[in-house]
């Protein structure tokens, strides 16, 4: 039994050497015998590349070879930088055409050229191909940077070569030469400057994943330099992204010209009274599209000047009298019952201060602090009601701006996203999108702003707003000096006068007319001698404060919020790699 075995042992062996033997044969392999490089820079700063690469398909079956050339890269500030590939044709090497496919897969141009017959066979395939952005620009010199094979390829490269010829002009050429894998600095090749050419070849073979790179730099001059407006060009065809933002602000551009403007102005005429009895609420809201804190104080004012309230002002000493700070209480005349006159606004408003509605209640203003805020979006809301009721806005402006606000957010949110998403499928760096997509959401934020439209009647309902603004702020001119002022005019329109931001100027023309303090403010320190323009003074710090307490609302909690390091084989433009299939 055991010679048996030792005979079984030894026809196994035999078997195992035939096949180790034969294997070779007829396994598949390839393998690049040589690379060599024509290039030729050109005076007009594009490059001209001519590859000749030299395959052996081993076995089969081979249908030809791919190349992969980048064309995609990021540069030290992020953004996005393209090479301008164009590919001029592809032959074996009788100089024939061959087919091929271009196409891209992420941040590079591939090829995937046809060779016939290509099993158990020597073959030279040469591709050609000019880049009209290769060159790079500093202030003392220009300097060609190109990695020659590329560090991807996924078989050795037995030898490889490059021949550069620069312009005639080029002068003071100097070249550096590396090998091996990316960021790698070794030197396994030799660069010799022969005239004003670079010849370049390996003096070791290149393995699985290496390339061979050179860097060539000339005096200045020899090339022509781009532009600015060819540096933009480039610059915007690389990081075509931020293209967008300008796309989408000429649509919104176009769409507030048609749906975000009014209707034109007419020539503003002097008015005498509020149009369509508006209330100081609804002037101040119509000048602006916007329910402000000011229009809502303003109509304290004014409820208080037609009876439904007393303002009263207190000094409150602090530290036995070395700082002061004030209050104000607020006191119901008229119960709630006697509110229908009012428009829902103003109801809205004494309700947001008083408890009961009940005549003689008082209300601090402080006491107000973190709870008046419950009820600011009730009267802006009904403010805002109103004026569309009336046919000055076919929809109201602050839903008109939530809605683009909210539509600019979110299409910004999703540029970046999907952005991004795109950028890594093209092999581009996500700087670009993330800047286009805010830029797309500000763009739409910002024309937001301006899209609230009024109507035509709400355009002749400004025009008379506007002309009454006029009237109040040049009270004093020499049209009006005939006009009889009185106490009660003064009393009438001040609170219009806070709205529209003219109540100085409407004190100043009652200097000598309006002499005693009103019985609807009360406290005040005026002493003796009582002006009007010192009473707008404490009106206006009156609501000042109340409308920081008035929008004083709880805090919630929350939670805590190339050049230094020289070249290296596999920098610079051009490299890839390739494969058989």
């Amino acid at each position: 039994m055991s010679r048996s075995l030792n005979s079984s042992v030894r026809w196994l062996a035999v078997a195992l050497l035939c096949f180790l033997w034969l294997w070779p044969a007829h396994a598949k392999e390839l393998r690049i015998e040589k690379f060599d490089a024509q290039i030729a820079v050109l005076p007009n700063g594009s490059v001209h590349v001519a590859e000749a690469i030299t395959v052996n398909f081993i076995g089969g079956p081979w249908h030809g070879l791919y190349r992969e050339i980048p064309v995609e890269y990021v540069t030290p500030q992020g953004m996005n930088y393209s090479l301008l590939l164009n590919v001029e044709r592809v032959t074996n090497g009788a100089y024939q055409p061959l087919k091929y496919d271009s196409s891209r897969e992420r941040q590079y141009r591939k090829l995937k050229i046809y060779v016939d017959n290509a099993d158990n066979s020597v073959q030279t395939i040469i591709i050609e191909y000019t880049v009209s952005d290769a060159l790079r620009f500093f202030e003392d010199h220009d300097e060609f940077y190109w990695n020659i094979t590329g560090d991807e390829w996924t078989v050795p490269i037995n030898s490889a070569s490059a021949s550069i010829s620069l312009p005639a002009a080029a002068q003071n050429i100097r070249a550096n030469v590396y090998t091996g894998t990316y960021r790698s600095r070794a030197r396994d090749a030799v660069a010799e400057v022969v005239g004003n050419r670079v010849e370049v070849h390996t003096t070791a073979p290149l393995a699985y994943h290496e390339g061979l790179t050179v860097a060539i730099a000339f005096d200045k001059g020899a090339v022509k330099a781009p532009t600015t407006a060819d540096k933009i060009v480039f610059f915007l065809r690389s990081n075509w992204p931020l293209g967008l933002p300008v796309i989408v602000a000429a649509f919104m551009f176009w769409l507030w010209w048609t749906k975000g403007r009014d209707p034109r102005l007419r020539p503003i005429a002097a008015q005498y009274e509020p149009p369509d009895k508006l209330t100081p609420s609804e002037v101040g809201t119509l000048v602006d599209n916007s329910a402000d804190m000011r229009d809502i104080t303003a109509a304290i004012i004014d409820l208080a000047v037609r009876g439904y309230l007393v303002i009263e002002e207190h000094t409150i000493d602090h530290m036995m009298g070395l700082w002061k700070d004030k209050d104000y209480s607020f006191i119901l005349k008229k119960d709630g019952t006697d509110w229908s006159a009012l428009k829902p606004h103003e109801q809205a408003l004494l309700g947001g201060i008083f408890n009961n509605s009940t005549a003689g209640e008082t209300v601090s203003m402080s006491s107000l602090n973190n709870q008046f805020y419950k009820s600011l979006p009730t009267i802006k809301n009904r403010v805002f009601d109103s004026l569309v009721s009336q046919g000055y806005y076919s929809r109201r402006p602050d839903s008109v701006r939530s809605t683009y606000l909210g539509a600019g957010l979110v299409l910004g949110f999703l540029a970046i996203w999907g952005g991004s998403a795109a950028g890594r499928s093209l092999g581009m760096p996500g700087t670009p999108f993330i800047i286009a997509g805010i830029l797309i959401g500000a763009v739409i934020c910002a024309f937001g702003w301006f899209m609230p439209a009024r109507t035509v009647s709400g355009t002749r309902a400004l025009e008379d707003v506007l002309g009454f603004e006029d009237f109040l702020a040049h009270v004093e001119a020499d049209r009006f000096n005939r006009m009889i002022r009185t106490p009660e005019m003064f009393e009438k329109f001040l609170p219009f006068a806070m709205a529209l931001g003219v109540e100085k100027n409407w004190s100043k023309a009652f200097q000598n007319i309006y002499t005693q303090p009103p019985s609807w403010y009360q406290g005040g320190g005026f002493g003796p001698q009582f002006y009007p323009y010192g009473f707008v003074n404490n009106l206006n710090a009156m609501s000042s404060q109340a409308s920081t307490v008035f929008a004083s609302a709880p805090r919630s909690s929350g939670g805590s919020g190339f050049s230094g390091g020289g070249g290296f084989s596999g920098g610079g433009f051009g490299g890839g790699g390739g494969g058989g299939f």
